[in-house]
């Protein structure tokens, strides 16, 4: 896959700061992670580690942070020295099959957006296969594929969306992101279906789709009016799924 973090990754990590990823994203994936005290757990597109930091703070005993990007790992490394918390981070290919371990749980936050067709997203759900244990469970944040591009309702929450091209089942987007230091990534916004089909090529059964929740403080800080517009046009959702026994 290509790297589309190489010279921007600070300016991405400090994005990933933003009020909708401390108040919606994190808490939505921290509800349907629930206990994990003890686990193994791998965290493809971990990026500058933020959800490797959780996982490790939610009790996991053991994670394995992995990315393509060797710059965000230089910064998920930095911050580990830093403050440390005994997680690993490795440079790898999420669309290859290496095989770092045998893991309880997998996340992958913002990784299967990033296969530019139907065969890339398959090879990255058998990827994660290959590193799971039985019964290991698979949570994934993804674009969501009922969201609508073109109503500028993101604009209040730092970055817009732009339909840039179109597949069968898939919308290319491009995402701007706002402020003082502009920049943009492009992803795929694939359909239900097609991530239905690959997880069970893969292996995986029981697949759920968990709408975002606005967490108590967001509230408190915001109010309830300002989280209407993404609640009613969700841009990502939680899709978890769980490795079926052989």
């Amino acid at each position: 896959m290509k790297d589309q973090y190489r010279t921007i990754s600070k300016e991405y990590s400090q994005a990933r700061k933003d009020d909708v990823t401390n108040f919606l994203e994190t808490p939505s994936v921290q509800s349907v992670l629930g206990n994990i005290r003890g686990a193994s757990a791998i965290d493809y597109a971990c990026g500058t580690g933020h959800y490797s930091r959780l996982l490790k703070k939610l009790g996991a005993k053991y994670v394995l942070g992995v990315d393509l990007s060797p710059a965000m790992i230089e910064v998920a490394r930095q911050e580990e020295n830093e403050n440390p918390l005994g997680i690993i981070y490795e440079v790898g290919d999420a669309a290859t099959k290496a095989v770092f371990g045998s893991f309880d749980l997998a996340t992958a936050v913002f990784l299967f957006n990033y296969a530019e067709d139907e065969q890339t997203l398959q090879r990255m759900f058998g990827s994660v296969t290959a590193n799971l244990a039985q019964n290991g469970r698979l949570i994934a944040v993804v674009p969501s594929p009922d969201f609508i591009n073109g109503r500028e309702d993101t604009l209040p929450y730092g970055f817009s969306l732009k339909e840039i091209g179109e597949g069968p089942e898939s919308l290319r987007v491009r995402m701007s992101f706002l402020g003082e230091e502009e920049f943009s990534i492009e992803f795929t916004q694939w359909s239900r279906r097609a991530y239905e089909e690959s997880l069970a090529r893969a292996g995986f059964v029981d697949a759920q789709w968990t709408p975002f929740a606005v967490s108590k403080e967001g509230i408190e800080r915001y109010g309830q009016k300002f989280w209407d517009a993404i609640l009613s046009n969700p841009k990502s959702v939680v899709l978890s799924a769980r490795k079926k026994p052989s």
